[in-house]
């Protein structure tokens, strides 16, 4: 069964009822937390990075669009991590806003 399937069948089964809405907030809560907390893995992997080339990761991800740093593996590699970062904080905003 497709998971829109099965949504509709909760919906059915608690129409008017708080506990499909308690449901839901638990999920999204714990779907928060897991995206804080590998948003947190991600911040500390930038920082290492931007320890060792003393520049913030905004500007290190603008200069290396733009062509001026090279194309060294670990720039891609500091460049994806900051992507998948910038990323997962809009899923983290978007939990927030539906809690």
């Amino acid at each position: 069964m497709k998971t829109s399937q099965k949504l509709e069948v909760l919906k059915k089964i608690y129409a008017g009822e708080e506990t499909l809405n308690q449901v839901v907030d638990k999920l999204l809560e714990v779907a928060l937390n897991q995206h804080q907390l590998r948003m947190e893995q991600y911040a500390r992997d930038l920082q290492e990075f931007e320890r060792r080339y003393n520049m913030d990761s905004a500007t290190f991800y603008n200069r290396f669009e733009a062509g001026e740093l090279g194309d060294a593996m670990e720039f891609f590699e500091w460049a994806g991590l900051y992507e998948l970062y910038q990323s997962l904080r809009a899923k983290v905003q978007d939990l927030e806003a539906a809690l």
